[in-house]
């Protein structure tokens, strides 16, 4: 349950549809929920934190039909989902923006971070918990297989890789994979097992850092999802269409497996990897051998669920609205699996 008045933040873009049903299930809760986009700062949002007159930090939403003030002290939560970036209007020219950019971001990123409240999750460690490389080196520290990866924006270092010949290989991006044409919608890359192109063209690997992986034989893989100390482990039947079999994503019908809950030993290896990242919130993404054997892929720091909760029926959104509700500083305990 919530505690007395407990008041709940949401900074994310006007259009969010995952956000909603949290909202009304905070509703439901008796907690008081501010929704509101950073992109509202300057000109429709303000923020204060003052020393003077006993102290206060607030923020302030004002356009038009709207006027809400929120005591940045009394907040029990913030779900730090998908704000846009601040928006200072025509008025002010380019380098006058870029200094009132760089003076925003020091000093409403230092306002809400003193914020002594649950954050799902703190975007200062989201930043660093989305380093992919940084993933990798802390899951094997956790104990997990993770895939033989090359990282390099040197085509000779791939060259001799390829000329190996040792591993089948794939090419997955660092960053999503999406593409953003002007005039044209946003396109995916997905992962893909390296062909004779990737020798005829490797010289294109010098324009930024590629990530090039050992190809790891699948079983099915699962897509978890972690809120708090609840593990939502969904399982995907990627092998039973040649269209996913290199990358589930590639077809828009995800196929379900059975549910499969997470051995005790990978349950304990994502508890540390988590901890080392610091997120309440993550997706992690697993390869499940045909031996049986959990293959670490990536963490997702906002991956979105509302997909999952729909097909399958799971409390996710209920979850959140309990953490955010009851709000309170976040200590990692015991763990546990809800399955479908």
């Amino acid at each position: 349950m919530a505690r007395e008045r407990s008041q709940v933040l949401i900074l994310t873009q006007d259009f969010d549809p995952t956000v909603d049903p949290v909202v009304r299930s905070l509703d439901e809760r008796g907690a008081r929920v501010v929704r509101i986009d950073l992109g509202y700062f300057p000109r429709r949002l303000t923020l204060t934190a003052s020393d003077f007159d006993g102290g206060h930090r607030r923020l302030r939403h004002r356009d038009g039909r709207i006027d809400r003030e929120l005591d940045l002290d009394a907040l029990s939560g913030v779900w730090y989902r998908r704000p846009t970036s601040f928006d200072f209007g025509e008025e002010m020219t380019e380098a006058e923006r870029e200094f009132a950019r760089n003076e925003a971001l020091i000093g409403v990123g230092g306002i809400l971070r003193s914020t002594d409240c649950l954050w799902v999750n703190r975007p200062d460690l989201d930043a660093v918990a989305d380093l992919k490389p940084y993933q990798l080196t802390l899951a094997r520290k956790a104990g997990m297989r993770v895939p033989r990866t090359l990282l390099t924006n040197d085509p000779d270092e791939v060259a001799r890789l390829l000329d190996r010949g040792e591993h089948r290989l794939v090419h997955k991006s660092l960053s999503g994979g999406v593409v953003h044409h002007p005039g044209a919608s946003p396109s995916g890359l997905f992962t893909t097992v390296v062909g004779a192109e990737t020798r005829e063209h490797v010289e294109r690997v010098r324009h930024t850092v590629c990530q090039f992986q050992e190809y790891v034989e699948k079983a099915h893989e699962v897509r978890l999802t972690v809120i708090g100390d609840t593990y939502f482990p969904v399982t995907i039947d990627s092998q039973s269409d040649d269209r996913t079999r290199v990358d589930w994503r590639a077809e828009p019908e995800v196929r379900y497996g059975d549910y499969r809950p997470l051995p005790d030993r990978v349950v304990e290896q994502t508890r540390e990897l988590l901890d080392g990242l610091g997120l309440v919130y993550a997706a992690v993404d697993f390869i499940v051998t045909p031996e049986g054997e959990h293959v670490f892929l990536e963490v997702n720091t906002n991956g979105q669920f509302m997909w999952m909760q729909n097909d399958l029926g799971l409390p996710m959104t209920d979850r959140i609205a309990d953490l955010l509700a009851e709000g309170g500083a976040f200590r990692r305990g015991e763990v546990r699996q809800v399955g479908y």
